[in-house]
C-alpha cells in the first residue's frame, strides 16, 4: 500500500511540473539589440545615446536593459498589426516636447509588434504636433 500511494504521489508531482516548464518555455524573453544614437525617454524616464536592448519579458511587458543587462525601465504595451511583416527590427520614437520617447517596438520575421502605453493626454499632444518619427537601428542577437 505506502508503494502505491508513493507511485501516485511521484506521478502528480511529476505530472504538476509539467506545466510549469511550459508555461517557461511560453514567455521566453525575446530581445532586440538597438545602438540609439540621441537621447530618449521611456516609461517617463530620459536615456542618453548608447547601446541597449529591449527586451519583451512578457505579453504585455516590455524592458529597456543597459549594455550590461541592468534593467533601466519597464513598461506596458499592447499588440499592433503591420500590413507585413518586417524584414528587420525596429524601435520607433515619436517627438514629443522636443524628446525622442519610444512608442513602438516591432521584431523581424513578425507582423505584430508591440505599442507602448502612454497616458491619453501624452497621444493627444503628440497628434496635435508635426508627428515626427524617428528610428533606431536595431538588430537580433545572434
Amino acid at each position: 500500500m505506502k508503494n502505491r500511494v508513493a507511485c501516485i504521489f511521484v506521478s502528480l508531482l511529476l505530472g504538476g511540473l509539467t506545466p510549469v516548464s511550459t508555461v517557461q518555455a511560453q514567455h521566453m524573453e525575446r530581445t532586440i539589440k538597438a545602438n540609439i544614437p540621441f537621447d530618449f525617454v521611456v516609461g517617463g524616464e530620459i536615456f542618453p545615446p548608447g547601446h541597449y536592448s529591449v527586451v519583451l519579458v512578457g505579453p504585455v511587458l516590455l524592458e529597456l536593459r543597459d549594455a550590461e543587462g541592468r534593467t533601466l525601465a519597464n513598461v506596458l504595451t499592447h499588440s499592433v498589426q503591420a500590413s507585413a511583416q518586417l524584414d528587420r527590427p525596429k524601435l520607433r520614437f515619436d517627438t514629443e516636447g522636443g524628446r525622442h520617447v519610444l512608442t513602438q517596438v516591432w521584431r523581424d520575421g513578425e507582423a505584430v509588434g508591440q505599442q507602448v502605453f502612454r497616458p491619453k493626454s501624452a497621444r493627444l499632444a503628440v497628434q496635435k504636433r508635426s508627428g515626427h518619427v524617428q528610428t533606431a537601428e536595431a538588430g537580433n542577437p545572434r
